[in-house]
């Protein structure tokens, strides 16, 4: 059984007004072991505990995870060197988090980078169904187009 509460009772921690910074740790630090980095991150960012949001960020850089990898930037109020978008961008391109790559790559203006994501990419359109050169497989249109009852990029009301 986990000792996460449930969702309700994680908002009332998370932001309740009289929460202490080392509760909030503790409950960042047991959302961590249950694989819940996203969870985690938000509550070392509301106890301001810097050491588990460098060590998210620093986990985040190793597998790629460019929400994560912002989420704990942002929390901890730094900039991001190109340094560490290339590496974001090579590890989420090896573990095929293509999207997160090529958004890593774009913050750099690295273009051999983001060519080598978008062919990746289109790769996995094409083996999907789709055309490649389209944004949306075949596939994905066709749910589009069920769920909503027109084709995607129709107009909005």
């Amino acid at each position: 059984m986990s000792k996460l509460p449930d969702p309700l009772k994680r908002r009332d921690i998370l932001y309740g007004q009289d929460t202490p910074p080392e509760v909030l740790k503790e409950y960042g630090d047991l959302y961590l072991q249950e694989g819940r980095a996203n969870d985690a991150v938000e509550f070392f960012g509301q106890a301001c505990y810097k050491e588990g949001l460098f060590h998210i960020r620093q986990m985040a850089l190793e597998e790629g995870d460019l929400f994560l990898f912002s989420r704990a930037t942002e929390l901890l109020r730094q900039e991001v060197s190109s340094d560490d978008w290339r590496k974001l961008a090579e590890k989420a391109l090896e573990k095929g988090k293509y999207l997160f790559a090529l958004k890593a790559f774009e913050k750099v203006g690295d273009r051999e980078g983001i060519e080598k994501a978008r062919k990746k990419l289109k790769e996995i359109i094409e083996e999907r169904g789709g055309d490649g050169d389209n944004k949306i497989g075949k596939r994905q249109e066709r749910r589009a187009t069920k769920d909503t009852g027109r084709a995607p990029g129709g107009d909005f009301e």
